[in-house]
């Protein structure tokens, strides 16, 4: 008996004979097709699988891969804006509290009380020379009353028999009083108009040396304040460098990561080729040879014992194969 047989006896109390032998018709398309299926199966077994599966990373890729890695260790730049805002926050911190001590000791009197004006007048007023200033008017009128006034005088009361006179002497003392008066008038005007002058002066200096102390600060105040706000932005800067280095280091490891994984995917893609491509081809042929109850069956029956015989029963034996192969899939 062959591997592709198989037999079975009962009882039977009758006598019958019959015979059904389907493969005759089909033998030769049917061998023929077997044929084929093995000359395919001989054929696709010897194909050689590629062994390629996942693109490499290029030589450029892998080096930019090691550059983000290698600038994400460089802290220079961060460590410089940490740096320049610890030293903006110290600069502005300073700069505020001086401004805001500075104002609030600001006392606007101190430059513009009553006394200081004054003070500051007169001593405008006595830096003007005010009694050079009046003899130079007066140098005309004196002139005048010497070399006119006086003459004119002495020679009237000569002409008129009344030389050293009293009278003569009384013209010559109104002419010397009426140049006194002048000059006392012109120099009350020039004192006066040199006071109002240096009022005038020193209140608007005064004025302005406020102005520019209160400015002074405020400025300090703003620039410490700006100054502060630097020092934040730098070191806000700072922590956005240090992140946007450590994603760019993450994100180079991560590349150097994935490109050795894709040589172990490659390598693991490979061997499951190895394994599975040679069944693939024997898979195809099972499904040819063990789709369909191909072959012949013969039953004869005898009084009192029947032997039923099949011959061959690819079914049980092709089925039993094709499990046995299923399981290399």
């Amino acid at each position: 008996m062959s591997m592709f047989s198989s037999s079975k006896d009962t009882s039977s109390s009758g006598t019958n004979n019959s015979t059904v032998n389907p493969w005759a018709p089909q033998a030769g398309a049917l061998t023929d097709a077997f044929g084929n299926a093995q000359t395919a199966y001989n054929q696709s077994s010897q194909a050689q699988a590629p062994t390629n599966f996942t693109a490499g990373y290029t030589p450029d890729q892998l080096a930019t891969f090691n550059s983000m890695v290698q600038q994400g260790g460089n802290m220079a730049v961060p460590n410089s804006n940490a740096a320049a805002g610890a030293a903006l926050n110290t600069a502005g911190t300073a700069g505020a509290t001086g401004a805001l001590s500075g104002l609030a000791a600001f006392d606007p009197t101190k430059l513009n009380s009553a006394s200081g004006i004054v003070d500051a007048a007169n001593s405008y007023v006595n830096g003007q020379d005010i009694n050079s200033q009046v003899n130079n008017a007066m140098l005309n009128a004196t002139q005048t009353a010497r070399d006119v006034t006086m003459p004119g005088i002495e020679q009237n009361a000569a002409l008129g028999g009344n030389t050293n006179s009293s009278r003569t002497g009384i013209a010559d003392g109104l002419v010397q009083r009426g140049l006194a008066e002048q000059s006392a008038n012109l120099g009350a005007s020039l004192r006066s108009q040199a006071f109002q002058n240096g009022l005038t002066l020193a209140q608007t200096q005064a004025a302005n040396n406020n102005a520019s102390t209160l400015g002074a600060l405020n400025s300090a105040g703003t620039i410490g304040n700006s100054s502060v706000n630097s020092g934040v932005n730098a070191n806000n800067s700072s922590i956005a460098n240090q992140t946007a280095l450590n994603n760019t280091a993450v994100a180079g490891g991560a590349g150097q990561q994935a490109a050795n994984q894709a040589d172990l995917t490659n390598q693991l893609q490979q061997y499951q080729s190895q394994v599975s491509s040679p069944y693939a081809s024997l898979q195809q042929l099972m499904q040819i040879i063990g789709g369909q109850n191909w072959g012949s069956q013969t039953s004869g029956t005898t009084t009192g014992q029947s032997t039923t015989t099949s011959n061959p029963s690819l079914v049980d034996d092709i089925g039993k194969v094709g499990g046995a192969l299923s399981s290399f899939f």
